[in-house]
């Protein structure tokens, strides 16, 4: 048997691990938890002990007496956790004998960073070849556009005195003048001159300002702050626009059955972005629970033109992505029907990089 101060210490080497440990007792319940497994499930180490180790890990493994003596690992297992967001982990089995108890060992090793790094770079990729083409394809039909509407005023103004004609010109210098504003959001906000210091939360109420009153009466919104993320140098404007366009889209996909709208803001230390890692990132995820994003859609949303909505532009997602991009960040998204999340991540001080 282990003396208390032995087991104490023990304890004290488990709660220094970076990986993940918990010790699951012979009536398959959970004994003992590490800090960096309650960190990783968002539980508290002393509350869990002695709750059944499935309600952590519900659809892992039946029964751990079947597979004898064997170590067992199991890859890509997905948990959700209390906030609503699901991680990814790998988790090991093993036997393990305990202050003279039968029992297992589960090791847990979180894979989310290494599957968002990897997403991340091609979605990074996908979006930059993407963009260029319709840039590229946007400037080529501007250029004819303001020569098409420059013929139309002249003859507007040669044919003043006849209306039939005046009519048709002005149908054709508004659909001119349509297509040209089309071309410029497909082209994005301009790169600001000059960004200032601004507070994300302050961004977030604007946009709540202006959108709240269009808000179904069955969408509920819900807001999680973390208030000590510091001011992020942005354009103030450019920004509204960006999170606009994630909101809306939140909003609007809950019309039919409404639900309940998550905001949430967080820090992240040592993120990496693209081939940069950041010594701090601000992240701003927007949650609906609405019917979600089509699978065949799913990985063109960032394309302009790209839309599963009937009356959709497909504008309102790659303007975002173009705004954050600008800012040295990048928009992420899952979604499955009924969780829908849409990640921005905004770095603090590019010059760290």
């Amino acid at each position: 048997m282990t003396s208390l101060a032995e087991q104490a210490a023990w304890d004290e080497l488990l709660d220094g691990l970076a990986t993940a440990v918990i010790w699951v007792d012979s009536q398959q319940k959970v004994g003992y938890m590490n800090i960096a497994a309650a960190e990783l499930l968002q539980v508290s180490t002393k509350r869990i002990v002695g709750v059944p180790w499935k309600i952590l890990l519900p659809g892992l493994v039946d029964d751990l007496t079947s597979f004898g003596e064997q170590r067992l690992t199991i890859h890509e297992y997905q948990v959700q956790l209390p906030d609503l967001q699901r991680l990814r982990i790998s988790c090991t089995f093993s036997n393990y004998e305990h202050n003279g108890q039968d029992g297992w060992l589960v090791e847990l090793f979180n894979t989310e960073r290494h599957h968002r790094i990897v997403e991340e770079d091609e979605r990074w990729h996908q979006y930059e070849a993407g963009n260029l083409l319709v840039k590229t394809l946007a400037h080529e039909v501007k250029n004819p556009l303001a020569g098409i509407y420059g013929a139309t005023q002249l003859l507007q103004k040669r044919f003043q005195q006849d209306t039939k004609a005046l009519s048709f010109l002005d149908v054709i210098a508004k659909e001119v003048q349509r297509l040209k504003n089309l071309v410029d959001s497909m082209l994005g906000p301009r790169q600001s001159a000059q960004k200032e210091l601004h507070n994300i939360h302050e961004v977030i109420r604007h946009v709540l300002g202006v959108t709240k009153p269009e808000f179904p009466p069955n969408v509920q919104l819900m807001l999680d702050y973390d208030p000590s993320i510091p001011e992020i140098l942005m354009d103030f404007e450019a920004m509204i626009q960006a999170l606009m366009n994630l909101i809306k889209n939140a909003m609007q996909a809950m019309e039919k059955h409404g639900g309940l709208m998550t905001i949430r803001t967080r820090v992240e230390r040592k993120f990496t972005l693209g081939t940069h890692t950041f010594p701090l990132v601000a992240v701003v995820s927007i949650h609906d629970e609405g019917e979600g994003i089509p699978k065949e859609v799913f990985d063109s949303i960032f394309y302009p033109m790209v839309s599963s909505k009937k009356e959709g532009t497909g504008l309102g997602l790659p303007v975002a992505q173009n705004i954050v991009r600008q800012h040295g960040g990048l928009i992420v998204a899952e979604s499955e029907p009924g969780h829908t999340v849409f990640h921005i991540y905004l770095p603090f001080d590019r010059g760290e990089a």
